[in-house]
């Protein structure tokens, strides 16, 4: 199988004439599904089966080398079976931990960078090479956590946890260089092997810094209150259409750019609504609540169709169906009604809505014009 991508990329490479990808593309739009063919969030993580046969070695793999690292360092250190009496032998073995947790990590780093210099720079197999990146990345922000662990002194913070201080305080430090360090490992992906997938590591890890700086200087709470989250998935929004409009018609890595990115916005846009909303993300919302966040909701979704981006619809389907269960709830529902009605509703919505995307864009943009920054952030539907 192949798309629009793979028939630009034979245009560059030069192996057809531009004139003649046109004409191929209208043949394969009037033969086959241009769903399909056309549509910007094509899934290309699979090749064959083999891509998840690899997967799952590497999995395991990457598994094994992680905890054999981790038995190795152990007992290179001496650390296995020590008794701590004294202060001085305590953190003695608080200081060993902090060594293994640093070390441990790092064959995994290296054996993941390798494989990926030959699956992702090599061969391209996406789902492969996102394993691998979540290794990478994984690991690099444990050894960082550990790096930064050897600031915090495990006497006086257990005498200070006991005075009642905010355990928050003592670990922002470690939280701090845990997301840098996993932040420096998806960049360095994304500018060594240009794994579109690694901007969604690097943006959650930009975002946990963040939120990590948001719970230091104003408190814990002020993260789940929504406000941040709003900001940041907005943020991330905002860089993911960056995206979109260089590449308005969906057809360079651009745009598979700008489907991770957002694939990291729209949670934390729709958690971050709920939480203004209820003071939560996860609160229980009243009836009054609920009708807010449906009107918010149809409006994100309205949004979705006019990017052309059916991943912030589906980022939003819990908290609809959360909400929607509560409006039917109230109004005389109940029980496996409540289920039934709340399932039939929204099964039915996302059916017309799959099936019947582009004419529904063809409404939504109506309302915008078709030229300039609009007609690139939300891209025309093809006749």
């Amino acid at each position: 199988m192949f798309d629009r991508t793979d028939i630009r990329a034979a245009v560059e490479a030069g192996a057809i004439s531009d004139d003649a990808a046109k004409r191929f593309e209208a043949f394969l739009k009037a033969r086959n599904d241009p769903e399909r063919m056309l549509d910007p969030e094509n899934l290309r993580f699979l090749s064959n089966f083999n891509d998840v046969f690899l997967t799952i070695g590497i999995a395991v793999l990457m598994t094994g080398l992680g905890f054999l690292s981790a038995i190795a360092v152990t007992n290179l250190l001496g650390f296995s079976g020590v008794e701590p009496g004294s202060l001085a032998e305590v953190r003695d073995m608080t200081d060993r931990l902090r060594l293994v947790i640093t070390l441990a990590p790092a064959p995994v780093i290296v054996g993941a960078w390798l494989l990926a210099e030959y699956f992702c720079a090599k061969r391209r197999l996406l789902l492969p090479s996102m394993a691998l990146a979540v290794a990478i990345t994984w690991g690099a922000a444990v050894s960082g956590a550990g790096v930064a662990s050897f600031s915090v002194d495990p006497v006086a913070t257990a005498i200070q946890l006991e005075r009642s201080m905010n355990p928050w305080e003592i670990v922002t430090g470690i939280s701090y260089a845990g997301f840098a360090a996993a932040a420096i490992a998806a960049g360095a992906i994304f500018w060594r092997f240009r794994l579109p997938f690694s901007l969604f590591l690097l943006a959650g890890a930009g975002a946990g810094l963040l939120y990590t700086a948001v719970a230091q200087l104003a408190g814990i709470g002020q993260v789940g209150s929504g406000l941040a989250m709003l900001v940041v998935g907005l943020a991330t929004l905002g860089v993911a259409i960056a995206f979109d409009m260089k590449d308005p018609t969906r057809s360079t890595r651009s745009s598979d750019h700008a489907f991770w990115l957002h694939m990291a916005a729209a949670p934390q846009i729709i958690l971050g609504m709920r939480g203004l909303l209820l003071g939560s993300g996860f609160a229980p919302a009243s009836m009054a609540d609920a009708t807010v966040m449906l009107v918010v909701l149809v409006a994100f979704a309205l949004l979705s169709l006019a990017l052309n981006r059916r991943a912030l619809i589906v980022s939003g389907l819990v908290t609809f169906a959360t909400a929607l269960w509560v409006l039917v709830n109230e109004l005389g529902g109940g029980g496996v009604n409540t289920l039934m009605l709340t399932a039939l509703i929204i099964g039915g919505a996302i059916v017309l809505l799959g099936g019947g995307w582009r004419t529904a864009r063809r409404a939504i943009l109506k309302l915008f014009p078709q030229e300039g920054t609009l007609g690139r952030i939300f891209p025309p539907e093809p006749a």
